[in-house]
């Protein structure tokens, strides 16, 4: 296989810093919000991948994110507590609390009530109900207002933490009991407490804007320890899962970490000053430590999963959830997605060649330079939650969270023309959207609470959206919508869920006669994270977050020969890759040829060739000549079902323009740390 590829380098997103995040250990998922109030749901059961995306709000404003259950609630800066609905991924109930802002907030162990505290110095609590949360007491007024709360281990006391002070509170009668005092690095300057963890013994851990990490005890309202740790302020504290550990970091971004040692000479125990983590560059915002692994983020928008030891450190950029780049072959140009704005570019023009010129890695001088077409901003200036575009990029379709817009949209002699279009489709905003591989059909899929409802319109030669049908899918199917894809002949549109659920409908049905002909494949214990269908043997080829892969023959309703072959011979070293699959593709030339990558590479699955082991180590495909990717191990070289065939940084998207051209569009990662603030700046060796 060998091909031109047009490198994108011009898709440059400016990163939204994280906030705050809370993990739900049942379900393994992080939820993460940002600085433009969005909140992004991942899914950390295995390879991280963003699962699903709540639009971010301008009036809005998120300071803390809780799981409690499965239910996900935030507080800010409008004084509300929120509570959303991850089905219809809006908001579902709201709450005011008493005393302005809401700055942070904590659940009991027991996970029946819930406590706010505010700007005025109000503590807030409330009993938690199936349905929403109810009122339950307000706490006496504290001076300033509280930034940080906590629980203890019983549910009868409540940690705050403001300035200059730790209080610890009885969550019964809403009255202080102890009110520590901290020190002052300046005497005119204050102390801010800003995070604060709890230990298996109720000892309260502070991090404060002095960079002084304090151990209080709880009970005798005393200061046990405290350690200078950082050169700035500590803004996020977190403890290992049996409590023996201590995790901090803030403006001085370096994650050091405490151990709890018992001292022989006195049999007390201490905190001792362990590893230091040097992940992130600029503020750290959020620390927590899941299923063995410590999971950061702040200012950079990275989010980072780390462990020691081994010594592992993988970061997933501040990218958005896919799909959100759409290529328009026809046309030979590209959509991409921003926040608020969409933007189609006219792709380059390699000069022709008459030399030869298959030699791997040979650049193109380009007769005409990429151009810009459009630049599309939402309403408003609201979050694009999707979009969408024919292949010739006539028709241009998005949503926010408040509506959906149609546009038509030509390039005559040189000049660009857009216009709004008068379709069949609603203006009320959807989750995804769709158009078929020939532009036959554009299909909105939302959930509506019931169900998901399907809705397929026509696109006719003047290129309007027309009405053609619409049906619900069962919710034993389908309940929350993840991916969407149709056959390339427009037969079949594939569906699946978070809930790994896969369902094929067979859209040439009659849909005023009721739902579609449908069946589902097997489930699969984990959610699925990119699907393709191949055209001319209409095969849907499946990889899910585990990195298992699948070859389903929808014509014949069975997985082919190749996939029930394949399982169980997956390389070790595929299967623990740390980034999910996010785009499939195939060889027109050659139907035995699968293209997949990832963040930082490009796979290609021969099915031609003898199947690996689960030993194999996976080769990288240089010169037409294979060699390992690994230096250690050995592997015969017919074992290359699986090869590398190139490496990139943020890959974003990869596929096919025409026979001979792909089309990879990438981020930048300069590009993503030159829209940073400045970083603390500290004198090294002296310097």
């Amino acid at each position: 296989m060998s091909c031109k590829i047009h490198n994108v380098r011009f898709y440059n997103l400016e990163p939204k810093s994280v906030t705050c995040f809370s993990y739900e250990p049942n379900s393994k998922k992080l939820a993460l919000a940002r600085s433009d109030n969005s909140i992004e749901i991942w899914n950390i059961g295995n390879a991280p991948f963003i699962e699903s995306s709540i639009a971010g709000q301008a009036e809005n404003s998120i300071e803390a994110i809780l799981w409690i259950g499965s239910r996900l609630f935030t507080c800010g800066l409008r004084g509300m507590i929120t509570e959303y609905d991850l089905t219809t991924l809006s908001i579902k109930n709201e709450v005011t609390v008493t005393g302005g802002a809401a700055w942070c907030m904590d659940i009991n162990r027991d996970q029946t009530h819930l406590a706010v505290g505010t700007e005025d110095g109000y503590i807030n609590t409330f009993f938690i109900t199936d349905e929403s949360l109810m009122y339950e007491k307000i706490f006496d007024k504290q001076k300033g207002r509280i930034l940080c709360i906590k629980w203890d281990n019983t549910g009868e006391m409540i940690f705050s933490g403001s300035v200059d002070t730790v209080r610890v509170w009885n969550a019964s009668s809403g009255h202080a009991i102890h009110k520590m005092i901290t020190a002052r690095k300046d005497a005119k300057k204050e102390t801010i407490v800003w995070c604060l963890a709890v230990s298996n013994d109720n000892m309260i851990i502070s991090g404060d804007s002095r960079g002084t990490l304090s151990v209080w005890d709880s009970n005798m309202g005393t200061l046990i320890e405290s350690h200078d740790s950082h050169a700035a302020d500590i803004l996020a504290v977190t403890m290992s899962h049996d409590k023996k550990m201590i995790y901090c970091a803030g403006v001085d971004p370096v994650i050091r970490t405490f151990s709890k040692v018992v001292v022989k000479s006195t049999g007390r125990a201490q905190w001792v000053r362990g590893i230091e983590r040097r992940l992130h560059i600029h503020d750290v915002r959020a620390l927590i430590e899941a299923n063995g692994k410590l999971y950061s983020a702040g200012v950079d928008g990275y989010l980072a999963q780390s462990s020691y030891p081994p010594k592992i450190l993988v970061k997933y950029p501040p990218l958005l959830q896919p799909p959100c780049v759409h290529a328009c072959p026809k046309s030979r140009s590209i959509l991409l997605r921003y926040h608020n704005y969409l933007e189609i570019w006219k792709l380059g023009m390699a000069v022709k060649n008459t030399q030869d010129v298959k030699q791997p890695g040979y650049l193109h001088e380009l007769k005409k330079e990429p151009a810009k077409l459009l630049q599309l901003k939402s309403k408003s200036d609201e979050n694009i939650i999707c979009c969408a575009t024919t292949k010739d990029a006539r028709v241009i379709v998005y949503s926010t969270e408040s509506l959906l817009r149609v546009f038509s949209f030509n390039v005559t002699d040189g000049i660009a023309e857009l216009s709004k279009q008068h379709s069949d489709v609603p203006k009320k905003r959807v989750q995804k959207m769709l158009f078929s591989p020939n532009d036959k059909f554009f299909v909105t899929v939302n959930n509506e609470g019931n169900g998901n409802v399907v809705t397929l319109y026509k696109v006719n030669q003047e290129y309007y959206l027309t009405y053609h049908g619409s049906f619900i899918t069962d919710n034993e199917q389908i309940k929350n919508v993840g991916l969407v894809c149709f056959s390339p002949d427009d037969k079949y549109l594939v569906i699946s869920d978070c809930d790994s659920h896969i369902v094929i409908y067979n859209i040439q049905d009659d849909l005023s006669a009721g739902p579609p002909n449908s069946w589902p494949l097997p489930k699969y214990s984990c959610p699925p994270t990119a699907m393709a269908v191949q055209n001319n043997t209409n095969n849907l080829v499946v990889v899910y977050s585990d990195h298992k892969i699948i070859e389903y023959s929808i014509p014949r309703r069975k997985y082919t020969e190749f996939s029930k072959n394949l399982q169980g011979r997956l390389p070790t070293q595929w299967l623990a890759r740390h980034f999910p699959i996010t785009n499939i593709s195939f060889d027109g030339n050659n139907e035995n040829i699968i293209i997949v990558h990832d963040d930082t590479t490009v796979f290609v699955i021969n099915k031609c060739s003898d199947l690996p082991n689960s030993t194999a180590k996976i080769p990288k495909l240089e010169n037409s000549d294979c060699r390992e990717e690994s230096s250690t191990g050995s592997s015969s070289h017919s074992q290359h079902a699986i090869q590398v065939v190139k490496k990139y940084k943020h890959l974003v998207y990869l596929d096919w323009i025409s026979s001979s051209e792909m089309v990879a569009v990438e981020v930048n990662p300069t590009s993503l740390s030159e829209k940073l603030p400045p970083t603390l700046k500290q004198k090294w060796f002296g310097m």
